[in-house]
């Protein structure tokens, strides 16, 4: 094919395709061929586009946090919700004034029929009216890790070397305000609600058979280390109350201090405990 044919080819060609172009309107024209070079920086600058510092910072500290709720929600499921349930019957509901009650008609009544008038509750257990949790007692439980953290397993335990209801110096309990979901237990978080006794509540431990009742008097949180809470008087009754807070940490120990109203206080007997020197571990 000559040149001129060729020439006149191309042109022809050429024709179609703008004709082509023409007549569809959503074909738009380009003014230059894109090469991979073009393609290489489209890219590169979309993806390296600088973003505002803040905006990025504020980001990740948003997932981080709710990345933290959700598995500290996970692994402290029962002692939230145990929160949430107390709260709404607080809000809500009609509280129970039973043991309240019944103190009263207690110092009412004459001495033969002074147990009677008190809430049933199991041997050797507490209960705590004002947040509803009732839990089994372990006596006597050696303070050690492996010791205590299996007899936790079982409700709430009495540290050895304290003293014992109907005895002098200072009864001290205490319980898990959260545990790890693994653990299989149902007093995992029996004292979560600790934190919702008020000055004034009342607690009633039944041991041997016998009722006792303590109306709380203080309400604090220490260190960890903090030993003064294992303080011994012979010539008081004290009930402490002990767990770790906040939930589902062992950082710091929440205590709740109770004196004995009933029976009278006078007819307590000489603890043959001593005290111990050292917190228990093990609790969560």
């Amino acid at each position: 094919m000559s040149r001129e044919a060729l020439a006149k080819w191309d042109n022809i060609e050429e024709f179609r395709v703008v004709k082509s172009r023409s007549a569809n309107p959503r074909v738009k024209f380009m003014k230059h061929q894109i090469t991979e070079d073009d393609l290489e920086k489209i890219f590169i600058a979309s993806r390296f586009k600088k973003r505002n510092p803040v905006v990025v910072i504020l980001t990740f500290l948003a997932l981080f946090i709710l990345f933290f709720l959700v598995v500290t929600y996970a692994l402290n499921f029962s002692a939230f919700n145990q929160k949430f349930a107390w709260w709404y019957q607080d809000e809500f509901g009609q509280p129970s004034h039973n043991l309240i009650d019944a103190v009263a008609t207690y110092q009412s009544k004459p001495e033969a029929t002074k147990n009677s008038s008190l809430p049933k509750i199991a041997d050797n257990s507490i209960y705590i009216e004002s947040i509803g949790t009732k839990a089994p007692i372990t006596f006597g439980v050696e303070n050690n890790e492996s010791a205590v953290s299996a007899n936790l397993k079982n409700g709430v335990i009495q540290l050895s070397g304290t003293s014992r209801p109907g005895e002098m110096g200072n009864v001290f309990i205490t319980g898990h305000s959260s545990n790890y979901p693994w653990v299989k237990s149902q007093y995992n978080s029996v004292f979560a609600l600790l934190g919702n006794v008020a000055v004034g509540d009342l607690i009633q431990i039944k041991f041997n058979e016998t009722n006792y009742v303590y109306r709380v008097k203080k309400i604090f949180v220490v260190d960890s280390g903090d030993t003064s809470v294992l303080k011994f008087d012979d010539k008081t009754s004290v009930l402490t109350l002990m767990t770790c807070t906040p939930v589902g940490t062992n950082l710091r120990r929440l205590i709740i201090q109770a004196e004995q109203i009933i029976p009278p206080v006078s007819q307590n007997q000489k603890s043959e405990n001593e005290g111990t020197q050292n917190m228990p571990t093990g609790i969560r």
